[in-house]
């Protein structure tokens, strides 16, 4: 794995016990490399045994269970400095919701690391979380926050647009609509902005703040090199796949109604209301604030891209 633009002489050779929640996930997986790569040794919280997760050097430690169980997190958190929080909820399902999942799992979380002397914790939260936000999605992102900044324990939060990646479930959704067929339906004009963030580029200053004593309190918004339009993130998979699509715009009202519909039998949804009002919204920010504090250089969209869609 490309460990990007981390200043290894920054970063202590040998850390303490760290808990990362979400490990196994697309964004987590990444950030286990890392600090792996950084010589952590750490605990997982999984919820069910994962061969890939055994690690040859005894690094890593895997507890079963889930944020909504206390005992399991505390046991997990036990003998932990810091805990990394990536668990979270892009779609509800008929057993888990936005409020179930990200609010109140935060709030266990908070209470148990309370509970076995947890010192920080590193939340993974969202570009547009807002208490007056118009997604569920952002608000209790929001909420969430809210918890982890009231917990009295140090913490850094970050607040990522679009992560991409190998593995990544909306670029790589675009590119498999553009290679499969002649149209591209985008909702609405496509001119709101978006500023995609390589996951390998995210997951190395996430790593850094565990020693890290500048991000203390810190809530970071990560963003990619520049924002572009959904139309020319359309367009730049279109070259690098070397596809000519017709796109097709779709009025907002048109898919609003349709997710609606397929929300009233799928859970979770291929598309849903809450998504459309977050795409609709855009998800920019200023980078160059976290750029500056850990001395990188976020890519632009196609330079990765190149890297692996264009094979």
């Amino acid at each position: 794995m490309n460990e990007g633009n981390i200043d290894k002489a920054s970063v202590p050779d040998e850390l303490q016990a760290i808990a990362v929640l979400g490990g196994s996930g697309f964004i987590g997986s990444y950030l286990v490399l890392n600090l792996l790569q950084m010589g952590c040794r750490f605990n997982l919280l999984v919820n069910r045994t994962d061969p890939d997760l055994v690690s040859p050097t005894g690094r890593i430690k895997t507890f079963q269970g889930s944020i909504e169980n206390e005992t399991a997190l505390e046991e997990c958190f036990t003998g932990c400095e810091v805990v990394y929080h990536l668990v979270g909820l892009i779609a509800e399902t008929r057993t888990k919701t936005f409020q179930k999942t990200v609010v109140e799992g935060t709030g266990h979380v908070v209470a148990a690391a309370r509970k076995a002397g947890v010192k920080k914790i590193i939340y993974l939260s969202a570009l547009g979380a807002d208490p007056d936000a118009r997604s569920a999605y952002y608000r209790t992102k929001f909420q969430a926050e809210r918890q982890v900044v009231a917990s009295g324990l140090d913490y850094t939060i970050f607040r990522p647009s679009i992560v991409y990646g190998l593995q990544d479930k909306f670029i790589n959704m675009l590119a498999g609509m553009i290679r499969r067929s002649p149209v591209t339906p985008v909702v609405g004009d496509g001119q709101y902005r978006l500023q995609p963030v390589y996951v390998e580029e995210l997951c190395a200053v996430m790593a850094r703040s565990a020693r890290e004593g500048f991000t203390s309190g810190r809530i970071y918004e990560i963003g990619g090199a520049e924002p572009l339009t959904y139309l020319e993130i359309l367009d730049i998979i279109k070259r690098i796949l070397k596809k000519k699509r017709v796109t097709v715009h779709i009025p907002v009202f048109m898919a609003r109604w349709g997710a609606r519909v397929l929300e009233l039998f799928m859970k979770p949804a291929p598309l849903t209301v809450d998504q459309i009002a977050m795409l609709a919204g855009g998800s920019t920010c200023d980078q160059t604030i976290a750029e500056r504090d850990f001395g990188v250089k976020f890519s632009p969209l196609e330079n990765q891209l190149q890297k692996y869609l264009g094979k």
